[in-house]
């Protein structure tokens, strides 16, 4: 079941790389919101060693690299890496990066080192072993290291209506959906060792209301102060610390 699992994983992200350019790399308040939300939980530094779990299109590999971090992307697509390779072929800062193929909850490829932020973005509910990826990040990790998490709310109900409905997404992919309820998540990563878990929930609107309404971001601030509403937004920002 597990290799089944992956294997779905790797073609549908094999079969999409060469579409990564107009999916994940358009400049809108949208991604520049949620972009600068997740740096701000990583803190990039310069010389900071960060693991970067399913990379995909380098959304969030490109800042890491123009902030001075030395960055190790991991994808279990190989397309997915050859477009990065691609991607990043003139980049000042390419040196930095090492590009690798493997399965975030294995990371065989990966050896044990001291990085100081293991990190990624919509990857723990593509991945069916999740106590796997958490125990093989803490293992990465320098003592005091950070991992760093941004996932879809199950709470929220514009993602059911997404995944429905969109014609480039597939229950098959995403049903990890399911797994990643903040509560669940936050014990998992407790149980795993780590230290100070955190979960800080954000994003009311859909991306079509920030890109058109320059305000919205305010709002959004605003309304995070109510808890029971912001329960319900449609992402989860998870860090801890390995003691």
């Amino acid at each position: 079941m597990r290799a089944d699992w992956r294997d779905v994983q790797r073609r549908f992200y094999d079969s999409t790389a060469d579409q990564y350019r107009e999916n994940f790399q358009q400049v809108n308040r949208y991604f520049d919101f949620v972009t600068a939300r997740l740096l701000a939980a990583v803190d990039p530094r310069p010389g900071q060693r960060v693991l970067e779990l399913g990379a995909s299109g380098g959304r969030f590999t490109v800042p890491l690299l123009e902030r001075g971090c030395r960055v190790t992307a991991v994808d279990i697509s190989p397309r997915s890496i050859e477009y990065l390779d691609r991607l990043l072929a003139g980049h000042p800062k390419r040196g930095e990066l090492t590009l690798v193929v493997d399965d975030a909850s294995a990371l065989g490829q990966v050896p044990r080192r001291d990085f100081d932020t293991v990190m990624g973005a919509h990857i723990l509910h593509h991945v069916q072993d999740l106590d796997g990826l958490l125990a093989r990040s803490r293992e990465r990790l320098r003592p005091g290291g950070r991992v760093v998490f941004l996932e879809p709310n199950p709470w929220n109900p514009q993602w059911y209506v997404q995944v429905t409905l969109h014609p480039r997404r597939s229950w098959r992919v995403e049903s990890g959906l399911l797994r990643v309820w903040p509560g669940r998540v936050r014990r998992q990563i407790a149980d795993a060792g780590f230290a100070a878990v955190t979960v800080a929930t954000f994003g009311c609107f859909p991306p079509f209301v920030l890109n058109l309404l320059p305000g919205a971001t305010g709002l959004e601030t605003a309304l995070e102060r109510v808890p029971p509403l912001a329960r319900l937004f449609t992402l989860n920002l998870f860090s801890a610390t390995r003691p």
